[in-house]
């Protein structure tokens, strides 16, 4: 008779079903005791977990895999040995969506203890049906397979394997191995939270259960009922989920300090430490104060006091969590300097870009094995097994990333639930939240009601947050919270922490306040007098900091100052990558946007390489975030008043001696251009520049309401106290009110451009809506007669949801590496969407024309040819319009 196996690997080696069922039942119930998933538990399921309920979960979870107790699942054998199956084995099967036909009949249902386990309560065969949809979605009965796979096998006259004596075994060992889950007691929680949880640390369960490094297929005499407990504990610690360890090693906290290195915490750091503090924090203050260290230091306290076990630091951008990495790295280093183990480990969780220890990936192998560039030892390994897959990355003790990973927790994609239940543990800090669009915004309340609903802990930090966007997430924590008037929001303080739905609490100052100057340029298209004012600058010693809202513009102006450098004797003033003069925008490849992003803070950041040699640095909205930057003029494009303080946030960033300033640019300036009469009008027909709506909707600063409000708070005062007037200069600039007030000012025409932006953002809203993981839903609920009422599904396949609105950018790959222009081979270059060529697959390869003397290749796309050069990618025979960052 054909024993039931569960694993199977290519030479035929196969591990018994039931033996890897207990595998992933015994890591699941090892899991939900590490103290912060079963707080997560506990806080979902809205009363504590008892022994009994643990019991009965983990049973649940056995019972994952009883699919693959069909015939048509088990005649994969002979194909995984390329070898014809005898005769009488049904068509192969899987194993997910046919278990469903378990409850569609009586006699393979009653090879089961159903009848004992109605007592677990009415939630039972919900959660049951959460464990089946181990594979990162609900199951469907859509894709159901022939029923003839539940009949018994018969190959010349003899019986050679029964599903339905498999499923008896299954139960029998279901209450030999899990005998107290038959006990009595009250049913389990009937919770919708409580379940997607579940379904979640199934997932996660079965992925770590079925890895052969902790769990290889028993052999012999083993009674894996004995080993199966030891392994799961083995590998839980393994991976690094177990914080106990840790926690142990800094029962006493080192000072502020010495973590970070500074000679005293600054008043919205030491507040982080306030154990009053509740589960949602928003913390605002200026570009530069310090609130990278701040979210740290409040992990450091929520660890150490056993509120969360791990971190997740959300950047909007992959730059910026770079940026971000090698900070978090020293300062777990720091704070577990003290004890015997070695720190925890620290993921950067780049999808192609993954790093864990200050180590990257260097190759992927079958079966999700990875070469690492170090090649540690197999017990140390172990740590990295959240970083080798971008589904695991929240499993990591601490990881860096974008705000796209903990999103994806919170939509109808595969293995949202697992997101979801491992960023349960941790507190989810969101820099840079005011970035977000609206449908993001949707995305991210939807994630943080899940996530506080599960006792997470979440801080989200800004520069300023706007009434609005504040409101919305303080009602998370109240929905009658009310929204303020403009002045009362103008009152509220600043630097401020948001605690729940309390009012904004001032905290402190940063104990620096400069006066920006504004000055007015109506030449934001007149590329060469922007030149002009750049290299002025230069040759009285400034660093120059020029921002551009769109990639052509950046590129215009670089071109029109490199040649009056050039005119000039100067060229050596231009930002250059390895001696190479060149721009700072998005379109470079992954190996190069790290080597400028160091250039740049080279030259012009905190610890300059030189600092009296003037500088001119050119480029787009990735200057703005995560780069520590400190020019002594700005030159920008207009903007909102929330990114152009930002941009400011790059001037006068730091306190120098005014020896290191040159005389004229001592006081803080910032020039804003503008178009020709500084009106905007011409903005409500055609965008320029970025400023106002693309024809078909969408564009970079599509409000053309607030940049009006921002140029006339630029205009009507020549100087502004930052950050003392932030609050201010961003509520008279987003404020609802002000903006309908503009509307009524200014006619028809901008009423109806209010009403287009407005219900644009509505419509993202609603899309964002329809892609949310219904968290307050059952995977299972029945009507009063007991009918399915409600049974949860995922989209197909070609309905693609996303983190972000729009579509997806395109990743080439250059095997072998072609050389760049700043010394450096390429490998990965991004293709932004909107430069892909019309029609073409989304896996076309790219193929290479020619090297360029200087550095850097062309090569061409279904036909389109493009360049790849020291000012980055360009699509040379069809360019387009839209550029941005």
């Amino acid at each position: 008779m054909h024993l039931a196996w569960g694993k199977l690997s290519a030479s035929g080696d196969a591990h018994a079903l039931e033996a890897h069922m207990l595998d992933v039942a015994a890591c699941f119930q090892r899991i939900i005791l590490l103290k912060s998933v079963r707080r997560s538990l506990e806080c979902a399921g809205e009363r504590p977990l008892t022994d009994l309920d643990i019991t009965r979960l983990s049973a649940l979870a056995f019972l994952h895999d009883i699919g693959k107790a069909n015939a048509g699942f088990q005649a994969k054998r002979w194909g995984v040995l390329a070898e014809v199956p005898p005769k009488g084995w049904p068509s192969t099967a899987g194993h997910v969506s046919e278990a469903l036909q378990i409850f569609e009949r009586e006699d393979l249902l009653g090879a089961l203890p159903v009848d004992l386990m109605s007592s677990w309560g009415d939630s039972c065969l919900s959660l049951w049906r959460a464990s089946i949809s181990h594979h990162g979605r609900p199951v469907s009965s859509e894709s159901i397979s022939d029923p003839n796979i539940w009949k018994p096998v018969i190959v010349e006259a003899a019986v050679v394997y029964d599903p339905l004596a498999t499923l008896s075994l299954i139960g029998q060992k279901l209450q030999a191995w899990f005998p107290a889950a038959f006990g009595v007691g009250p049913p389990l929680p009937d919770r919708p939270h409580f379940e997607h949880l579940f379904a979640g640390l199934v997932q996660l369960a079965d992925w770590l259960g079925s890895d052969t490094t902790f769990f290889p297929y028993a052999h012999g005499d083993e009674d894996r009922s004995q080993t199966a407990w030891d392994r799961a504990e083995k590998a839980v610690s393994g991976i690094g989920m177990d914080a106990s360890i840790w926690r142990s090693g800094c029962a006493h906290l080192p000072a502020f300090e010495d973590v970070f290195d500074v000679p005293a915490a600054r008043p919205i750091q030491a507040r982080m430490a306030d154990p009053a503090l509740g589960h949602l924090v928003i913390l605002e203050s200026e570009t530069g104060s310090g609130k990278t260290e701040a979210a740290l230091w409040r992990f450091a306290q929520l660890f150490q006091s056993g509120e969360v076990d791990g971190l997740y630091f959300a950047l909007p951008t992959r730059v910026a969590a770079t940026q971000l990495y090698s900070r978090v790295v020293t300062f777990a280093g720091r704070l577990w300097s003290d004890t015997e183990n070695p720190p925890p480990t620290v993921v950067r969780a780049l999808s192609g870009y993954e790093a864990a220890d200050g180590h990257s990936i260097t190759a992927r192998l079958p079966n999700f094995d990875v070469l690492w560039a170090d090649q540690p030892a197999d017990r140390e390994a172990h740590k990295r097994w959240a970083a080798e897959n971008s589904k695991r990355f929240l499993a990591a003790p601490l990881a860096v990333g974008t705000i796209d990973q903990a999103l994806l927790g919170s939509l109808q994609v595969r293995h949202a639930h697992m997101r979801h239940s491992l960023l349960a543990r941790s507190l989810l800090v969101v820099d840079e939240v005011h970035a977000s669009d609206a449908y993001m915004s949707a995305l991210l309340a939807h994630l943080l009601k899940a996530h506080l609903h599960a006792g997470g802990h979440a801080l989200l930090l800004s520069a300023t947050l706007g009434s609005s966007a504040r409101h919305r997430y303080q009602r998370l924590v109240d929905p009658t919270a009310a929204m303020p008037s403009v002045l009362e929001a103008i009152a509220l303080p600043y630097p401020a922490v948001c605690d729940g739905a309390s009012p904004p609490q001032k905290v402190g100052d940063s104990g620096r306040t400069k006066c920006v100057h504004w000055q007015v340029s109506e030449n934001i298209d007149r590329p060469e007098l922007i030149a002009e004012a750049a290299i002025d600058a230069a040759k009285h010693g400034a660093k120059v900091l020029v921002i551009r809202n769109t990639v052509p513009a950046a590129l215009a102006t670089f071109r029109a100052i490199e040649a009056f450098a050039s005119e000039a004797g100067i060229p050596d003033v231009l930002f250059n990558v390895n001696g190479v003069p060149t721009v700072h925008h998005s379109r470079y490849s992954r190996e190069d946007r790290p080597l400028m992003d160091q250039a740049v803070e080279r030259l012009i950041g905190k610890r300059r390489s030189d600092t009296l040699q003037p500088c001119i640095v050119v480029g787009t909205q990735t200057l703005e975030q995560s780069l520590d930057i400190d020019a002594d003029l700005l030159i920008t494009d207009l903007c909102p008043m929330d990114v152009l303080l930002q941009r400011v946030g790059r001037l006068h960033r730091h306190n120098r001696p005014e020896s290191e300033r040159p005389e004229p640019y001592r006081t803080p300036c910032a020039v804003v251009l503008m178009p020709a009469g500084q009106s905007l009008e011409p903005c409500l027909q055609q965008a320029r520049h970025g400023l106002g709506r693309f024809h078909n909707g969408g564009g970079i600063y599509t409000d053309l309401r607030i940049l009006e409000a921002t140029r006339r708070l630029i205009t009507q005062q020549p100087s502004h106290l930052i950050p003392e007037m932030n609050r201010e200069l961003v509520e008279r600039a987003t404020h609802p009110d002000v903006l309908h007030a503009i509307e009524e000012e200014l006619g028809m025409g901008w009423q109806e451009h209010g009403q287009k932006v407005d219900g644009e953002t509505l419509a993202h809203r609603v899309q964002a809506n329809l892609g949310m993981l219904p968290f307050d839903k059952h995977f299972l609920e029945f009507d009063e007669s007991g009918g399915e009422l409600f049974t949860l599904t995922f989209p197909t396949a070609d309905q693609r949801i996303s983190s972000r609105l729009g579509a997806n950018d395109y990743l080439l790959t250059f095997d072998p590496p072609m050389p760049g222009p700043f010394k450096q081979d390429v490998g990965l270059l991004p293709v932004r969407n909107h430069m892909w060529p019309k029609g073409a697959a989304s896996d076309e390869l790219p193929v290479v024309n020619e090297a360029l003397p200087g550095g850097g290749f062309t090569f061409t796309i279904a036909g389109s040819l493009y360049r790849y050069s020291r000012l980055g990618l360009e699509r040379i025979n069809d360019q387009s319009k839209k550029g941005v960052s």
